[in-house]
């Protein structure tokens, strides 16, 4: 559905160590060719870009994802940007997020944003496969951090109003891929000699609920926030 997200899984599924779904990549494909996620057991961070998954491993390499493989979150759309801006010299990930927050129409709609351009500087994460049920924040403690100096390379993701955060990570929600696709991770701080933003407002919304004993037996009604935020950003 064009100008629709579509999100796999509610994220407080995952906040609470629900870690493993039977989604297919094949099948969310179909929902979009542009987003970001995980994979499961939290195997490495997720980018979909021009209808590719990658993923984004602890190490901060980055191998192309089988349609077989599964997630128990991701976030998907159709990308077709509504805007574009060039961008130079922004010397932190705060600059880019005041920079986006500009031409945003109202932070009452979800965006898809896209930058292409040369870092002087990626501060990113990953975080190891899990082989036990925990939840986010305590795996959280087990991210790998890494820098990435004068690297070219795109930035894959969204910003989501906060009153969205039962249903997926509210505020910017940025995964970093190399333009060699050889080095990626979920986004903590940048710096930008120069580049292209492009952004897509979405009004429509596709969840799917999944039917797993797991997810069937949570409980869900927990106030995730700010679980959610001390993981995420």
């Amino acid at each position: 559905m064009p100008n629709s997200l579509y999100v796999s899984s509610p994220v407080n599924a995952l906040v609470q160590g629900i870690l493993r779904e039977d989604k297919t990549l094949a099948q969310i494909l179909t929902h979009g060719d542009f987003g970001l996620g995980t994979f499961n057991d939290l195997d490495g961070e997720m980018v979909l870009v021009d209808g590719i998954f990658y993923q984004l491993k602890s190490d901060g390499s980055v191998d192309k994802a089988t349609l077989s493989g599964c997630s128990p979150y991701a976030c998907v759309t159709h990308f077709e940007s509504n805007a574009s801006i060039s961008l130079h010299g922004l010397s932190n990930y705060g600059d880019l997020q005041n920079t986006i927050s500009k031409h945003m129409l109202s932070q009452n709609l979800i965006y898809a944003i896209r930058v292409e351009g040369v870092f002087s500087n990626i501060h990113a994460r990953s975080v190891p496969k899990q082989h036990c049920y925990r939840s986010l924040v305590d795996v959280a403690g087990d991210q790998v951090e890494f820098n990435f100096e004068s690297i070219a390379g795109q930035l894959v993701g969204y910003w989501t109003p906060d009153f969205m955060g039962s249903v997926t990570v509210p505020g910017f929600h940025l995964h970093f891929l190399s333009e060699d696709k050889l080095h990626g991770g979920h986004l903590l701080g940048c710096t930008i000699e120069s580049g292209k933003l492009w952004l897509q407002s979405i009004d429509q919304l596709t969840l799917d609920l999944p039917h797993s004993t797991e997810y069937l037996e949570a409980e869900l009604i927990k106030d995730t926030f700010s679980a959610l935020n001390k993981a995420e950003h």
